[in-house]
């Protein structure tokens, strides 16, 4: 049965503003009641915090793999999306740059690579609970104390089928005793692109267009435009658009702004925050009712009270939420940049010179017109997450025993309104399309997306120590529902209830405050297994041991911390696969038709298996193992090193090594193998001299997989087996250059002792593939491995800082080694004249041959010839497109400085600071050199860099 969850507008407008009186309330009340008065009795002097299932205990004592960075840290990069202030920060934490378009500028996250040809996502959770991406992209480093990343066994193990792909953590700021304190961060700035990568001019252009032409018609010199036509070109008296600089602006402002209330006292502590993002996007379009430029405006609120209650009672209450709101062109941004890539700079201008809009059938959407003249599209997202803690101490029946319940409850939901309108196009007078000017029309559809994530949380501990002895245990189960509604489920496509239940153990032991313990186990559910077939167990364990407290490190004086480190275990996944799930039920979809009648035969919809059920499906496995040593030496170099296998198996996967006799789609079993290692490096150096302090460090983190088994259909070659490489090797042909005209004979075939390829006839200066199985043949069987994958195998960091009478410099720079891109990704920028398109730069380089012209780029090409028609030959998958995609950018520079106490102790300011930044400043990148393409963002809305100032002080 479907449930409908579409909102009522009004009601969740409601429930926001309760939320954001509730938020304003929490704010009054917890100054008032922390600046209050009470008596001793009432006062509880055991100020620990709630603990969760990671065990609060100290970093030193620490068995498992986790990466952490502060918020504070997190700010210094100004950009909306919070996955894009995450690069070079976090070992083990892959982090690539996509679109920089507002409001869907998210990067990808990769947490120790990828061990699963299923992909599979990395589990976020905020305060304990488990969110989405949706929620964690758009959080404010503000409201963030720290982000971690787990990532071995021990970590991750009581996370049961939700551990597999590591884990996000996300611990957000409380409050303190302290009197209350008012703090504002402001910035504001410009954004611009990283990166465009223009076209020719409509000379380059044509000049290139005569030559593709030509090539087409018998490699006979015929020319479409004149020399008269080129003159004008050059001289600029032709139609010349630059359709980027028509449309795009050079920068476009961004602005934060937040406000904080922190204090509080030993019954009451708060913390509040509110804050304001304006992201606009880069159209050059005025904001009105009829027209929009891309625009994300946020506000987001939250609240986290903490109370003790007679010596026994300790609570939480936390509120969170925001509200987004998106507006755009009406007009889909990736048709938008792909037509700015491919639509020629002369075939017209702008507006006819009575003022209409041009446009033609083979370009028929004028780019300018398309963010001026079809109105705007918005949505309007809410977003809520409530938690609320209690935890009883039981010192009266056992000392330092505990329990803890805690629920959940938090929302998302969209609505959109549109203003739209269509327009005629014309070339002069005469119209070119069926398309018609029209009024603007105006749909409301009062919310149409929705989801919802509760859970349900009971914990148990325990903490004792005896003699040199130290225990911390806890039991804890946790029961999530997560509905979503069909409008935006992709996996499903229809009103989706995914439901978890979790019972887990922790138990950490360390003696002589020398050597460690963790013992970590779960017992783990999900509904998208058969009943009877829906739990698992998943156990871990780590040892620690502190070296530099034993007698044989003890004396070493330049050894300040030595820990040694290591843990195995098992976590699951019960993630989707692909875009199916319960693959243990049996679904049915259309297979063609059928006819029946004694007459005129009636077609009949006809019924089949989707796939073979499998009732014995279930989660993959993840058996992780970690091996790290820590050391701190000459009292400021800290040196972290860990090495990691994670082998995965019973990765669900189509069982293509049944028989063709099988008949049917193959089940859908748990047979995949993927083998993933690597290592991390983390080395920081800080030092002082008088008043100087300055930093240094570098990152490195290293991981590679390789696929034991998947049953993949038998390939046409072994060189192309996906069995045995890593997951999302690159196969295609090997190209050995371009045919010469000597390769020909008179009647323009290829001589028979070169071998002839499968994607039609060919032509000198057509790409030539190595004939790899020497069968005279170039097909499928002369395939090989040409190219790395798109994920890197190597992510390192650089940063610097420095520290001098209240000034202060950092310095961030990042890069990727191990990976290569397909330049046919990118066709639009790449393949010149294909589809009616455009052509650039690396078109300058194609093989070409007309004597009587005085071209001749035999010797120098590494393009083919140019055509106006697609190329099958030439557009293969090979080594001729696969380049490098390495790379170093300049992520964050930061100067700040510190205003004097002396000077703000005037004006009641107890501290304040000043600074200008500069994100994603410089990249150094081969392919950004070579062939104007952006390293991460290859296409499409660039990603941005930015220049800001900003402003924080405290009262």
């Amino acid at each position: 049965m479907k449930i409908n969850y579409k909102m009522n507008k009004k009601k969740t407008d409601k429930l926001w503003t309760r939320a954001c009186f509730f938020v304003g309330f929490s704010a009054i009340a917890g100054t008032l009641f922390a600046q209050s008065t009470l008596p001793d009795s009432l006062r509880n002097n055991d100020n620990q915090q709630v603990k969760n299932h990671l065990l609060a205990i100290p970093l030193t004592e620490q068995t498992g793999a986790v990466s952490s960075v502060s918020g504070s840290e997190l700010y210094k990069t100004p950009t909306a999306n919070l996955s894009n202030t995450l690069y070079g920060l976090l070992p083990g934490l892959t982090v690539i740059q996509g679109s920089g378009e507002p409001g869907y500028d998210g990067a990808s996250l990769f947490i120790r690579g990828m061990s699963s040809y299923n992909g599979g996502n990395y589990t976020i959770f905020v305060d304990g609970f488990q969110t989405t991406w949706t929620y964690f992209q758009y959080l404010s480093p503000t409201e963030i104390e720290t982000v971690n990343v787990l990532k071995d066994a021990v970590s991750l193990a009581s996370l049961g089928m939700k551990g597999a792909n590591g884990a996000i953590w996300v611990t957000t700021k409380r409050g303190s005793e302290q009197q209350p304190t008012v703090r504002v961060q402001t910035r504001t700035g410009f954004q611009r692109p990283i990166h465009i990568n223009k076209p020719l001019d409509s000379y380059g252009y044509a000049t290139l267009y005569n030559e593709a032409y030509s090539n087409d018609n018998g490699r006979v010199w015929t020319p479409v435009y004149s020399a008269a036509d080129l003159q004008s070109y050059q001289n600029r008296s032709g139609i010349n658009v630059d359709w980027y600089d028509e449309v795009l602006k050079e920068q476009t402002p961004f602005t934060t702004t937040d406000l904080q209330f922190i204090g509080g006292n030993e019954i009451v502590r708060y913390f509040v925050t509110t804050g304001y993002m304006n992201s606009n996007g880069l159209y050059d379009v005025p904001n009105d009712d009829t027209h929009s430029n891309a625009r994300l405006q946020q506000f987001n609120l939250r609240a986290n009270v903490d109370f003790n209650a007679f010596d026994i009672v300790e609570g939480k209450i936390d509120m969170g939420g925001r509200t987004e709101d998106r507006r755009f062109p009406n007009y889909t941004g990736g048709t938008l940049w792909h037509n700015l890539a491919t639509y020629p700079s002369n075939i017209y201008p702008v507006k006819n010179s009575n003022g209409s809009w041009t446009g033609t059938l083979n370009y028929p959407d004028n780019p300018v017109a398309s963010i001026h003249a079809k109105g705007y599209n918005s949505t309007h997202d809410r977003t809520i997450q409530a938690n609320f803690t209690l935890k009883e101490k039981l010192d009266f029946i056992q000392k330092g025993l505990y329990l803890r319940q805690a629920i959940s409850f938090s929302t998302w939901s969209r609505g959109s309104y549109d203003v739209t309108r269509n327009y005629a196009r014309y070339i002069g007078t005469v119209r070119q399309t069926p398309d018609v000017d029209t009024d603007y029309i105006i749909s409301d559809d009062w919310g149409t997306n929705q989801w919802s994530y509760n859970h349900w949380f009971v914990e148990g501990g325990y903490e004792t120590s005896f003699g040199a002895n130290k225990l911390h245990a806890i039991v804890n189960f946790q029961q999530s529902i997560y509905k979503n509604d069909a409008n935006s489920n992709a996996v499903a496509d229809i009103n989706t209830v995914y439901a978890n239940q979790n019972l887990s153990a922790r138990v950490h032991y360390s003696f002589d405050n020398k050597y460690l313990a963790d013992l970590s186990l779960a017992y783990s559910g999900s509904d998208n297994f058969a009943p009877g077939n829906r739990f698992g167990f998943y156990p871990a364990v780590g040892l620690g041991w502190l070296l530099h407290k034993e007698e044989f490190l003890s004396e070493q004086a330049y050894i300040d911390f030595f820990k040694l480190r290591v843990s195995a275990g098992l976590s699951g996944y019960d993630g989707d696969v692909g875009s199916r799930r319960y693959l243990y039920q049996r679904y049915y979809s259309g297979l063609g038709s059928y006819p029946t009648g004694n007459g005129e035969p009636q077609w009949n919809q006809g019924q089949g298996e989707l796939y073979t059920p499998n009732p014995q499906i279930f989660a993959e496995k993840s058996m992780k193992y970690n091996l790290d040593i820590d050391l701190t030496l000459f009292k400021g170099l800290d040196i972290s090193i860990d090495a990691f296998v994670d082998n995965r198996s019973g990765i669900p996967t189509t069982d293509n090594s049944l028989s063709a006799l099988f008949g049917t789609i193959p089940p859908v079993a748990n047979i995949g193998k993927v083998n993933n290692k690597g290592g991390e490096l983390t080395v920081q150096y800080r030092g002082k001299s008088n008043e100087f302090g300055y930093r240094i460090g570098a990152m490195a983190s290293y991981a590679v997989n390789r696929i034991e088994y998947m049953a993949e259909v038998t390939p046409a070659t072994p060189n192309i087996t996906q069995t045995g490489r890593t997951i999302g090797t690159r196969f295609g042909y090997d190209a050995i250059g371009f045919y010469d005209v000597n390769d020909f004979d008179g009647s323009g075939q290829l001589l028979s002792n070169i071998a002839a390829p499968s994607f039609g006839a060919v032509q000198p200066g057509d790409v030539r593939y190595r004939d790899v199985n020497e069968d005279g043949f170039i097909d499928e069987r002369d395939k090989i491995e040409i190219g790395k994958p798109w994920l890197p195998s190597l992510t390192y960091a650089f940063n610097l800082g420095f520290d001098f009478k209240g000034f202060d410099l950092s310095i961030l720079a990042q890069g990727m080694g191990g990976r290569s891109i397909d330049l046919l990704d990118a066709a639009s920028q790449v393949l010149a004249f294909n589809n009616f398109g455009n052509a650039y730069a690396i078109a300058n380089n194609r093989w070409a041959y007309y004597p009587s012209e005085g071209i001749d780029t035999r010797n120098t090409a590494t393009y083919p010839r140019l055509s106006t028609a697609y190329n099958l030959n030439n557009y293969q998958s090979s080594s001729l497109w696969i380049k490098s995609a390495n790379f170093l950018r300049i992520r964050n520079i930061e100067l700040g400085y510190q205003l004097p106490a002396s000077l703000l102790e005037r004006v009641k300011i107890r501290d304040a600071r000043i600074y200008i930044s500069g994100v994603n400043l410089f990249t150094f990148s081969k392919l950004t050199d070579k062939y104007g393409l952006d390293p991460e963002t290859l296409s499409g809305y660039s990603g941005l860099k930015s220049y800001n100032v900003g402003l924080t002080f405290s009262f």
